[in-house]
């Protein structure tokens, strides 16, 4: 990403289900673009972390875009 901007993790729940997703928007506007790509009744949470760099790249991250991430990512 050129400019270099922050990359919001979103939390989504339900039924004792979790993933995370990135999203490579204005920080306002994170939950809202990760409840536009995923089925209704989902609680959405947006996280304190943000997206590596490294891991950014290897989803092929861009401005405006939103990706789930692997099952096996920690929001550690």
């Amino acid at each position: 990403m050129g400019t270099e901007r922050a990359i919001y993790i979103v939390m989504a729940a339900k039924n004792g289900k979790v993933e995370y997703w990135a999203a490579a928007v204005h920080q306002s506007q994170a939950t809202q673009a990760v409840r536009r790509q995923i089925a209704p009744g989902w609680r959405l949470i947006l996280t304190q972390h943000r997206l590596r760099p490294r891991l950014a790249e290897e989803l092929g991250m861009r401005a405006n875009s939103v990706r789930q991430l692997p099952s096996n990512f920690t929001a550690a």
